[in-house]
C-alpha cells in the first residue's frame, strides 16, 4: 500500500503563516514516528547562547531522531513548536522556514517557560514513513 498525504487548506492558517497546512490527511500502512519535545541542546548538554543557533540545533536534534527511526524532515506531518519569548518569533520563523518547506500541519505557542530556564525553543513532531 502506498502513502497518500493530502494537505488541506481552509484559508485560516494562511492568515497566520504560509508555512503550514490547516490539516493533513494520511492514508498509509507505513510507520508513524512521534518525536518527543526536543530542545536546542547540543550533544554535550549545553544550550547555544544565540537563539537562532538554539533553533537550528533544535531542528538538527529532531532530524537526528527521525533519522534513527528511518525518517526525514520531509516525512513530518504534524509539529508543535513552543517558544518562551515573543521576541524570538521572527528569528524562529526564519530558521524553521529554511528547514521545513513542505507545509505539515502545525501549532506554535508562546509559553512562560520550559524545563530549563535557558531553553527558548522546543519542538515535537509526528512523521509518517511509507511501508
Amino acid at each position: 500500500m502506498t502513502t497518500t498525504t493530502n494537505r488541506i487548506y481552509t484559508g485560516v492558517g494562511a492568515h497566520i503563516a504560509p508555512t503550514y497546512a490547516d490539516a493533513i490527511a494520511i492514508s498509509t500502512s507505513g510507520t508513524q514516528i512521534f518525536v518527543s519535545g526536543t530542545p536546542g541542546l547540543r550533544e554535550d548538554g549545553t544550550v547555544p547562547e544565540d537563539f537562532s543557533d538554539q533553533a537550528r540545533q533544535c531542528w538538527a536534534n529532531v532530524e537526528a531522531a527521525l533519522g534513527k527511526a528511518g525518517a526525514k524532515l520531509t516525512d513530518i506531518v504534524y509539529m508543535r513548536q513552543w517558544l518562551t519569548s515573543r521576541d524570538n518569533m521572527a528569528a524562529y520563523m526564519a530558521v524553521s522556514k529554511d528547514i521545513i518547506r513542505h507545509q505539515p500541519a502545525a501549532m506554535l505557542a508562546i509559553i512562560d517557560g520550559l524545563v530549563w530556564p535557558n531553553i527558548g525553543v522546543e519542538v515535537e513532531v509526528v512523521a509518517v514513513v511509507p511501508a
